[in-house]
């Protein structure tokens, strides 16, 4: 027996509404579909977010885009993570965007398609991560120029942060890099940023998290749920200890129960003697080291051994999880394991 990813699909199309209600109707909306869409299954939620109205799509890679493709035949496809031009071809073949992040790329571009095949670029406005900075921008604007751009696009690096002032930094750097440029898209803001307000999604906003249930935002639905199912109950007394190395000693006679999920599935070490699952809304702590394929827990609160529990609650989101394992959602939702059924549902 395995651990079952239920990904509500109705809930998908909520979180679809609710970013198209934030923006105005001349701006675009798009999905970032990276790392197998956000580890919940590129295959099924691409054409999921099509039929919701969603035509444009990021990956970081030459291979998502790909895997997009397949399933998307019409949809406007960008990879972030650059040109990779020794497979060019491939983005002809596939109609695949690159974004350019750097002037070997640009240079790269140019000579191999010219003005055959559209492209996007990338500026760096303070996360210094990716992108062309102020001063390459203005010394080699000649090769920029001389792109056939269809969007410019920066990422904000403090979003999440509401009152953070470099919010207003980066996007009154960008508005201004972007003024030389005027007749292509812009985008700034993935999942936290257009929530920051109008002033912050241009021509294009592209969530990603906040689409599958990572943000903890009202009007924002939890788009999935664990249900990990229970391979063995028992009582142990007083003293007696459970787990690898005992970490765990009872202070009182406990039942106790054995589940199917462990570090390999996606549920951290870190949670060792400080996590837990769910029985409705009734929590059950983790007892001892989570092990690589199992957790034990404590069920001493139910009234019977259940088949399966939950790692999330109503009130128990993935943020709170995340938090718990100091991390953010992001993080959790990519390592779930591929042993992990997933289950789709409208």
């Amino acid at each position: 027996m395995s651990p079952e990813l239920h990904i509500n699909l109705a809930n998908l199309r909520s979180n679809v509404r609710f970013y198209k209600e934030m923006i105005k109707s001349n701006v675009e909306i798009s999905a970032v579909v990276k790392s197998n869409a956000y580890g919940l299954g590129i295959t099924k939620l691409v054409p999921a977010l099509e039929k919701y109205g969603i035509k444009i799509f990021f990956t970081a890679t030459l291979a998502e885009a790909i895997k997009v493709r397949k399933c998307s035949p019409h949809s406007e496809i960008f990879t972030l993570n650059g040109f990779d031009f020794q497979n060019s071809d491939l983005y002809l073949e596939f109609d695949i965007t690159p974004v350019v992040n750097n002037l070997l790329e640009a240079k790269k571009f140019t000579e191999i398609f010219d003005q055959s095949h559209k492209t996007a670029l990338q500026i760096n406005t303070g996360m210094n991560r990716l992108g062309f900075n102020e001063k390459t921008l203005v010394d080699h604007f000649d090769i920029i120029n001389s792109l056939p751009l269809t969007l410019i696009l920066s990422h904000l690096a403090c979003a999440d942060d509401v009152p953070n002032k470099e919010n207003k930094m980066q996007r009154d750097l960008f508005s201004r890099l972007c003024k030389n440029l005027p007749n292509t898209r812009k985008s700034l803001s993935a999942s936290h940023g257009t929530l920051l307000g109008s002033e912050y999604h241009f021509d294009m906003v592209r969530p990603g998290i906040g689409l599958y249930g990572g943000l903890k935002t009202n009007g924002l639905k939890q788009v999935i749920q664990i249900k990990v199912p229970v391979l063995q109950d028992f009582v142990i007394d007083k003293d007696m200890q459970v787990g690898y190395n005992f970490t765990y000693k009872a202070k009182k006679t406990m039942k106790v129960a054995t589940l199917a999920m462990g570090y390999a599935d996606g549920l951290p070490r870190i949670l060792s003697n400080r996590g837990k699952l769910f029985s409705g809304n009734k929590s059950c702590p983790i007892l001892g080291r989570v092990s690589m394929d199992l957790v034990t827990v404590d069920i001493s609160s139910l009234p019977d051994t259940p088949n399966h529990l939950t790692v999330f609650s109503p009130e128990y989101h993935v943020d709170n999880f995340a938090k718990d394992c100091r991390t953010i959602s992001h993080e959790v939702l990519v390592n779930l394991g591929e042993r992990i059924k997933r289950i789709y549902s409208e």
